[in-house]
């Protein structure tokens, strides 16, 4: 869960317990500590969708391959062929060398 998600949730269960969310209440339920201004963003997030939302871990979900995401072979592929022109100039700059 990321720190806007964290406070949007905690905005959520405070607005259940009939107490209005402010900076002060949600700074003392936080799980760890978080600048101010990410606070106040939360908060302002919070107060325009004050309806509880149902968060996922983004992190177990694929990426769609329309939205021009690549994969990790993709680009170890796109780097070896970025690579392997300065790997031939070296090697040239070397025999001349010699």
């Amino acid at each position: 869960m990321n720190v806007n998600q964290e406070i949007h949730q905690i905005a959520c269960q405070l607005a259940a317990e009939n107490k209005t969310p402010s900076v002060a209440l949600i700074k003392s339920k936080l799980s760890s500590k978080i600048p101010l201004a990410g606070i106040i963003k939360g908060l302002q997030y919070w107060q325009s969708n004050p309806e509880p939302q149902e968060f996922t871990a983004s992190i177990d979900k694929q990426p769609p391959a329309d939205k021009g995401f690549v994969t990790v072979a993709e680009m170890e592929l796109a780097i070896k062929n970025a690579i392997s022109p300065l790997v031939a100039e070296i090697a040239l700059l070397k025999r001349q060398l010699k």
